[in-house]
């Protein structure tokens, strides 16, 4: 780029595409009119300093009508993202500051404005990491196979399995009469009845829906795998997956299906070997301590693969490739933050090899970077799901912690390599948290940013790990549906956080049956069946006009920046800003009108009990500026 106005020249010497690796070079000439010196480059990131280049003297260049003396300078920006920069000079012991607004050289320094306002940009790629244009911006819906839709084949009977009434809401909480909870009960959904209701999901505006595992095992939920290489009986066949697939494909559906490798059923034929002879094949496929197989978090009845050894790799990198082969695009690996390294780099580097549009998405709790391994940086995985933006919106929402959210925010967003942020997947409840209507409102949230947002075991804690499970149920029964006035309060509040939830970089992942308004808190009471026979139409309105507003402004959303304008306990200012121009988005958490003056520029895209002058108690208002 060349910059001639004025008294100010400079070049920035740079590939088309700049990568943590680029080195980047600056070139500056200055009329000799003055003294100069302190040139330097200054960098923005989210609206904070975070590079300081000093230009160095280079000598003069003759010119006809004036000589110019050169200056430059050579670096690297070590993290991806978007920059944002400006230049300071002295002259004649004058502080002097160009910026791209400007015509000339001022003496004023810009306070008030943001960095994208009166900066040059530029964007900086993470050399390492590949980016998937085609992940960018997308809507998930994720689903419960056996809790989402009987299909019109009707329920795939199994012999001894139980099933419930689907109209029967409430889980089977209690212990078997061993004092074992089992979760051994199906309601009979299957994947025909997830195909015949994609139009459904088309039509609220989703296109990519993730399914919890669908491999054999006696659980409705699946994660305790009997066989990974069959699908459930009860939920169909390879045929119906593949059928599924290549109907979601019509419809521009992404496919993203559920893998536990972290552990098995103790029911797989594998274990059953490697228990029975010491000697079997599979013996090393497992976790064994004095002799005895070890169980994921104690449990004996899911035993722990060993992930090290490179057969079990193996295996389940040819698991995967059957499921590529039926038309899935992505995998959320279940347990993927405590997968080790060496199992995460030869799965999906060897996948990705052969495959190079497959994504990976990880489960992943707490923030990456804090970890001693946050996967994000070398290939472990593509993407993350983006549990403290959810912990952040429902702690601001509910209590105004601003200072949480901003931290969180900051933290993701600030330090996470952009390939990966992009196509973060930020869940607003999950099947394994309290839903959102319940998190707005119920007794044992937790406001304390220091602790868990989801711990409502905690009053029945006993240890770290262990806590009654018996009494933390009864009451999760108990309160599993809230008041007309909870409600209320409860509405409000998710009209508040989905619009914030919907806009910032990553792709937001609604658990089936939000659209719906369902209450209950955590498992087994969030993974209710789907009531297909009373809608909450406002809320499935509310959610298909959010939709809308983000597909047709992805070209900002999809790929822009986010920053925090403005937040305290009752507003916030997010804005997100590409090439194409700039969104904003007003977030009133209180009972008071507040006054919007200073937009006109700007033009309306969503509103939820405002204008475009006022934003209206509990309200919120999106408008959008075109460059």
């Amino acid at each position: 780029m060349l910059r001639r106005e004025g008294y100010f020249e400079f070049r920035l010497m740079k590939p088309k595409e700049c990568t943590t690796e680029t080195n980047i070079k600056i070139q500056v000439k200055i009329p000799d009119k003055g003294f100069v010196e302190n040139l330097q480059i200054i960098f923005y990131k989210f609206d904070e300093i975070v590079k300081q280049v000093n230009l160095q003297y280079q000598g003069k260049e003759e010119q006809t009508e004036e000589t110019r003396s050169v200056y430059s300078a050579e670096f690297k920006l070590s993290k991806s993202g978007i920059y944002w920069y400006y230049f300071t000079l002295c002259i004649e012991g004058q502080l002097y500051y160009v910026y791209q607004t400007e015509e000339f050289l001022t003496t004023q320094k810009e306070i008030e404005a943001y960095p994208n306002e009166y900066c040059w940009r530029l964007k900086i790629k993470d050399a390492n990491l590949k980016e998937y244009p085609e992940w960018k911006g997308r809507m998930i819906y994720q689903i419960m196979p056996d809790r989402f839709a009987i299909g019109s084949n009707g329920i795939i009977p199994v012999k001894g399995r139980k099933i419930k009434d689907w109209d029967d809401r409430m889980p089977d909480w209690q212990p078997d009469s061993d004092g074992i909870y089992r979760n051994e009960y199906f309601y009979g959904g299957n994947l025909q009845g997830i195909k015949e209701k994609l139009p459904y999901i088309k039509e609220l505006g989703f296109n990519a829906i993730y399914m919890n595992p669908i491999c054999k095992s006696r659980n409705y939920h699946h994660y305790e795998a009997e066989s990974f290489w069959q699908i459930d009986p009860m939920l169909g066949t390879w045929k119906d997956l593949e059928e599924l697939c290549a109907e979601a494909k019509k419809l521009r559906i992404k496919v993203i299906c559920d893998m536990a490798f972290n552990h098995t059923s103790d029911e797989h034929e594998y274990f059953k070997s490697a228990i029975s002879d010491v000697n079997s094949p599979y013996r090393e496929f497992y976790t064994f301590k004095d002799g005895k197989p070890v169980g994921w978090y104690g449990y004996p009845n899911m035993p722990e693969l060993n992930k090290y050894n490179p057969e079990v790799q193996k295996e389940c990198i040819e698991i995967l490739k059957m499921y590529i082969k039926a038309g899935v695009a992505a995998f959320r690996m279940d347990l993927g933050d405590m997968l080790p390294r060496e199992f995460l780099l030869a799965v999906v580097s060897s996948i990705q090899k052969e495959y190079p549009e497959i994504i990976f998405i990880n489960e992943m709790w707490d923030i990456a970077t804090k970890r001693e391994n946050p996967q994000i940086f070398d290939g472990q995985t593509n993407s993350l799901m983006n549990y403290p933006l959810r912990d952040g919106i429902v702690r601001w929402v509910r209590w105004g912690k601003w200072e949480h959210f901003l931290y969180n925010f900051r933290k993701v967003y600030g330090e996470y390599p952009k390939s990966v942020s992009d196509i973060l997947m930020n869940v607003i409840s999950t099947h394994d948290t309290v839903t959102l209507m319940t998190s707005l409102v119920g007794e044992l949230m937790n406001p304390n940013p220091f602790q868990k947002l989801d711990d409502i075991e905690a009053p029945w804690r006993h240890t770290d790990a262990d806590f009654e499970t018996f009494e933390f149920r009864s009451y999760s029964a108990s309160h599993d549906k809230i008041s007309e006035k909870q409600k209320i309060v409860a509405r409000r509040s998710a009209k508040i956080a989905l619009p914030i939830w919907y806009t910032f970089p990553g792709n937001p992942s609604m658990l089936q049956g939000t659209e719906n308004c369902v209450t209950g808190y955590k498992d087994p009471f969030c993974r209710k069946t789907m009531d297909w026979q009373n809608p909450d139409l406002d809320m499935h309105a509310y959610i298909q006009k959010l939709n809308h507003y983000r597909q047709d402004n992805i070209d900002i959303l999809g790929d822009g920046e986010p920053r925090i304008r403005k937040i305290d306990k009752g507003f916030m200012l997010t804005e997100m800003y590409s090439d194409q121009g700039n969104i904003l988005v007003f977030s009133n958490n209180t009972n008071k009108v507040i006054t919007n003056n200073g937009y006109r520029e700007y033009r309306k895209i969503f509103s939820e009990n405002s204008t475009k002058d006022k934003i209206g108690e509990y309200g919120t208002l999106i408008l959008r500026r075109d460059k």
